[in-house]
């Protein structure tokens, strides 16, 4: 995130004031206070990192402001901005009387109102907006929802669950009362700022009052079965530190022998004949590899057996058979300490690329050969 204190004889505390730069992706009208006559409304900036930041501006009773005007302009141009004299306290932002917006040019773009296939946002994080061109597949009964505002209060919300789907795949949305009358079922929209909501590890969809839906032609080939399990991949830079067998095998539980025998997804016991059906998470066809990146992390990964061997073939000269490589330990110890690319998935732990870097050692890498070396 990027800030600029603007008062350089304070610290950035809780009464500093700073300025954002980025982009305006939305505005929310002037509304009245739930609990006075004044009034208020916030905006969405998304920054260099890509996550959004809500700024809030309190108005008197008068429901005018002249920087509601200039932030609609800033929005219509397409142009970055700086915002300028924030008030950042615990995290959340509101303007001051100084607070101005200028034009800026930035070196990125809003990557939350670029439009995503649906089986792209498995990748995405927690809490992000995106936009996404989709069909309306499916959309549930009411479902009341009582919110408690305090201990005295408490207020009770519409929503409703909908399916929505693109030729990449389908996942669930909830829409509350307030978009009820802009959706119809079959009908395909662009749908600009949901928010992805992510909990043990399945990914959903909501509407929330930043977001709009806008009639486009029906998509084609649209996708209508739900499949919210996320694809978590995630790319790092390192050293091999060690090749193993992986650890995972049976023994028999009537007897404790390891005299086992896989027949057909049926583990069988040679010496007491108990038999079991395997367990599909096993993974018998990978080793465990470990990585130590240069910012002092280390991954246990588990990696296939091809994916090895082309390591090891590219790292030697001489041609080498499958079954050299996989029983022979000299050959694994040849690409032990190369630094290598490696990519994997968070939720299985399985590599899924790896490569050896070939450029010259950069210095974090030379240190980190030094203290291995040591």
């Amino acid at each position: 995130m990027k800030r600029t204190i603007t008062d350089e004889n304070n610290t950035l505390t809780s009464s500093a004031l700073v300025s954002l730069d980025g982009y305006i992706v939305h505005i929310n009208k002037i509304t009245k206070n739930n609990t006075n006559d004044n009034h208020h409304y916030s905006f969405i900036l998304c920054i260099e990192d890509q996550s959004t930041v809500r700024v809030i501006k309190y108005l008197s009773k008068r429901p005018y402001c002249l920087l509601h005007n200039r932030l609609r302009e800033s929005l219509r141009s397409g142009r970055g901005a700086s915002i300028t004299s924030l008030r950042e306290q615990n995290n959340q932002y509101s303007c001051t009387v100084s607070t101005k917006v200028i034009d800026k040019d930035l070196n990125f773009r809003p990557e939350c109102i670029r439009v995503k296939n649906i089986n792209i946002l498995k990748n995405q994080t927690n809490d992000k907006l995106c936009t996404v061109e989709a069909q309306i597949c499916s959309i549930s009964d009411e479902i009341a929802v009582v919110f408690e505002e305090n201990e005295f209060k408490r207020v009770r919300k519409i929503k409703k669950n909908m399916i929505i789907g693109d030729e990449t795949g389908a996942l669930e949305m909830s829409v509350w009362e307030s978009h009820f009358n802009e959706i119809e079922l079959g009908k395909s929209y662009h749908i600009r700022l949901l928010k992805i909501r992510i909990y043990n590890d399945q990914i959903s969809l909501a509407a929330t009052t930043e977001t709009s839906f806008i009639k486009i032609d029906d998509l084609p080939n649209v996708i209508t079965n739900v499949d919210n399990t996320i694809n978590r991949y995630n790319t790092q830079k390192g050293k091999i530190m060690s090749i193993e067998k992986n650890a995972d095998h049976y023994a028999c539980q009537c007897c404790g022998s390891t005299n086992i025998i896989d027949e057909a997804g049926i583990i069988a016991c040679i010496d007491c004949h108990s038999r079991l059906i395997k367990d599909e998470n096993i993974t018998d066809g990978y080793l465990k590899i470990t990585i130590s990146t240069f910012n002092n992390e280390q991954y246990n990964l588990r990696i296939a057996k091809p994916l090895l061997m082309l390591m090891v073939a590219e790292k030697s000269s001489d041609s080498i058979e499958n079954s050299d490589c996989i029983n022979n330990e000299y050959n694994f110890n040849n690409i032990i300490a190369s630094t290598v690319n490696v990519t994997y998935s968070e939720i299985t732990g399985i590599v899924s690329d790896i490569s050896i870097v070939k450029n010259n050692e950069s210095s974090h890498e030379s240190t980190l050969s030094t203290m291995f070396a040591s």
